[in-house]
């Protein structure tokens, strides 16, 4: 994938929450929803849909044989997601949604291209998720392990 399409969600989201922000009529709660929603929506795709379809897990299967490369879902195909959440959701709970996913990228970004050491907040969720890279069908969530721990495929870092 080019650099264009890995990196411009990283431009794009925070830009698209701002705009939801500013023009809807936002409120805590609808954002607070939304990013927890996000949260489910995250588990649910990483576990059903990325490791399962053919089309998605063969995707995914190149992240895991090469976690450090720009592999995904790229910016534009997720931006046209948004755009398409948009007609179905108010704008508060959009831009939470929106900024659920912004944490997911930054995180997901970060365990596979930052160096964190033992001493770095992100330790741990670079551990568990490289547990879920070396071939445990476990530990789907990236930002929380929530939805792990409720559907059972929570597996603590050894």
């Amino acid at each position: 994938m080019s650099r264009f399409a890995y990196y411009a969600d990283f431009v794009l989201m925070p830009a698209m929450i701002l705009v939801l922000l500013v023009l809807g009529s936002p409120t805590l709660a609808g954002v607070l929803f939304g990013a927890a929603a996000w949260t489910l929506a995250e588990y649910a795709a990483h576990r059903v849909l990325f490791h399962r379809p053919p089309l998605f897990k063969a995707a995914h299967d190149e992240h895991h044989a090469r976690p450090c490369g720009r592999t995904g879902v790229s910016s534009l195909h997720s931006f046209a997601i948004f755009v398409g959440l948009a007609l179905l959701l108010p704008a508060d709970v959009l831009a939470g949604f929106a900024l659920g996913y912004l944490a997911y990228i930054t995180a997901h970004h970060a365990v596979h291209h930052w160096r964190i050491g033992p001493r770095h907040p992100l330790y741990g969720l670079k551990l568990r998720h490289a547990m879920h890279h070396h071939g445990v069908e476990a530990n789907f969530g990236v930002v929380t392990t929530l939805w792990d721990r409720v559907f059972g495929t929570y597996l603590p870092r050894r």
